[in-house]
Formats: C-alpha cells, sequence, structure tokens
C-alpha cells in the first residue's frame, strides 16, 4: 500500500503532513505496491485516482479541484474530513469525524511553546504569486511560507500567540496546538468550501476577515482569464511582468489589509470537541491498523443503523 501524497509545482504544507504523520501513527503500514493507495490529508477525493487500485480513505476531504466520483467497491472509507465531504459522496454523515491533521500533536510532533509572534502564512498559491514576504515586513507579522519544510512550520506555528491564515491547515494544525488563529477569506474562490467541512466537526463557525492581492499576477488569477486553458498559459507566461506591475502599490494595499487583520478577534475550538474528535479518529486509526480492508464501501449492507447513523460495529466487521 503507497501513501498517496499530492505534489504540485511547489511544496504546500497540508498535502507535507502526510509523509509526517502516517509513518508515526501507523508505522511499518506502507510499502511501494500501487495497486492499493492510501488517501489521508487533503481533498483528495476524486477523479484523479486510478479507477482500478484499491483506494483507502482515511480522512480526506472533496474540494472540487477535480472531476466528481461515484465510489465503488475500489473505495474503502474509514473516515472522511467532514459532513459536507460526506454529503457529497453519499456517504453516512458519522463518516465525519475530523481532518487527520488535528493529531499532529498526538503524534509526537508539538514544538515547544514559546506564544511571542503574530504569524501570518498564506495559501501556497498566494505564496508563489505574490508578494507577502514584504507585505509581512509591512504589516509588522512573521511570514510563515507554506512552502517550507513542514516540521520547520509546525515549531513556527508553536512560536506564535496568534496565527492570520489563509491556508486552511495552518489553522487545522494552530487549533490542535492550542494557537488561537484568525482564518482569512482565501482570494480564490475555490479553495473556500473546505473550511466548512472541517469546522462543521468541532462546532466552529468562521469569522473570515478579507485580504487583497499582494501582485498584479495575484488578481489576474482571480479574473475570468484564469478560467480557460488558454489563459493560464498567459499567466504563466507574463507571470515575472505581471508580479512588477504597480508592485509598490499592491503591496501597500495588501499590508493595510493585514495589518488590520491583526487587530481581530481569534479564534479557538472548544478542547472538549477537539479531544472527543481526535479521540474518534486514533480509534478508527487503531481498528485500521488491525483489518485496514474492513470500512464502508458501496453496496455493503447493514452499514447503518434505521435512524441513518453509522454502525461502527457493522461497518468494521465488513468483509
Amino acid at each position: 500500500m503507497i501513501l498517496y501524497q499530492w505534489r504540485g509545482p511547489h511544496r504546500n504544507f497540508g498535502d507535507e503532513l502526510n509523509g509526517l504523520l502516517w509513518p508515526k501513527l501507523l508505522p511499518g503500514f506502507f510499502d511501494e505496491d500501487k495497486q492499493t493507495r492510501f488517501l489521508g490529508i487533503g481533498s483528495i477525493l476524486d477523479g484523479r485516482h486510478d479507477p482500478i487500485a484499491t483506494k483507502l480513505v482515511a480522512g480526506s476531504g472533496y474540494g472540487g479541484y477535480e472531476r466528481r466520483i461515484v465510489l465503488d467497491q475500489s473505495w474503502i472509507v474509514h473516515w472522511v474530513r467532514g459532513p459536507r465531504t460526506a454529503h457529497h459522496l453519499g456517504l453516512p454523515p458519522a463518516l465525519g469525524i475530523g481532518d487527520p491533521g488535528s493529531l499532529i500533536p498526538l503524534a509526537g510532533l508539538a514544538p515547544a511553546r514559546d506564544a511571542r509572534e503574530i504569524g501570518f502564512m498564506p495559501h501556497f498559491e498566494s505564496a508563489s504569486r505574490g508578494a507577502w514576504r514584504e507585505v509581512a515586513e509591512r504589516a509588522g507579522v512573521t511570514l510563515i511560507d507554506p512552502r517550507d519544510d513542514p516540521l520547520d512550520i509546525i515549531a513556527s506555528i508553536g512560536q506564535c500567540r496568534v496565527l492570520l491564515s489563509e491556508a486552511l491547515h495552518g489553522v487545522i494544525v494552530a487549533d490542535s496546538l492550542r494557537v488561537p488563529w484568525v482564518a482569512i477569506r482565501p482570494l480564490a474562490p475555490i479553495h473556500r468550501p473546505k473550511w466548512t467541512d472541517w469546522a462543521e466537526t468541532l462546532d466552529v463557525a468562521i469569522a473570515f476577515r478579507g485580504m487583497r492581492p499582494s501582485t498584479a499576477l495575484e488578481r489576474a488569477h482571480l479574473s475570468q482569464l484564469s478560467r480557460f486553458h488558454i489563459g493560464r498559459g498567459v499567466l504563466h507566461r507574463q507571470a515575472a511582468r505581471l508580479k512588477e506591475i504597480a508592485r509598490d502599490r499592491y503591496i501597500e494595499q495588501a499590508a493595510r489589509a493585514l495589518g488590520a487583520i491583526t487587530g481581530a478577534e481569534p479564534q479557538l475550538s472548544r478542547g472538549t470537541l477537539l479531544d472527543r474528535a481526535q479521540s474518534r479518529m486514533l480509534e478508527t486509526i487503531a481498528a485500521l491498523r488491525q483489518t485496514p480492508m474492513r470500512g464502508w464501501r458501496t453496496g455493503a449492507r447493514d452499514q447503518a443503523s434505521p435512524d441513518g447513523r453509522l454502525n461502527l460495529t457493522a461497518v468494521r466487521a465488513l468483509p
């Protein structure tokens, strides 16, 4: 069974957490057999996967980035990120337990706390298209680049008294470490729905704060041009030039918006609900370790009780 991890042109903190977390929680569990793939952290429940391979799901979500799927017998679901993913895939709501990123402190990856910084983590796309290091300096906050080494990022979050984050997994990890956070509404609308999927598992109503693009390139990627393949090609070829157009003006506007966010009231999930979600995930992982191929499967019978709640005993006993 291989551990699946999405990789693009740049490293992304949330996806990189897979390589840190799962070998800690499931030591000796993975090999190089591509006939079975383990899907953990990320919005990866879509049509990117080999239809023949067995897909074992432990906390993944649906994000709308790739074509939609209909679950078949090649999918074995132990749990998903949240109730919205469960609904989208036609799964019992009880399978929407939470994001595995919340298990970071329980996997021996919690850093020493030194709550002295106001940290800011942009989405990895914003980090590559924008001028956020300069923006952060002008706003008086510490940039945490989601493309950096994930262990370094976790350590940096541990140094924050508050984390401002456009990246969902910045907030998820901060919340698990009990670092108060402020959610910044992602500039690209496609990245927004997954936040609610996670937040509903902890009964958190996210108070998003808005920010401004820091370069003309970021602004162009929010236009209709980015919806088309030819338009994205133009943006890619002209990226360097677009980053320099009215550069100082964009940086100044973004810095003022980010500076205003530093005064926002931070949030934190209730500790009891976080503990419950973590416990349910760990219990599911323990069962998964013993019987990885026993989970929710399309067409299996007696997986849910008449009131629609998931019958975990039945699920774990499935052949």
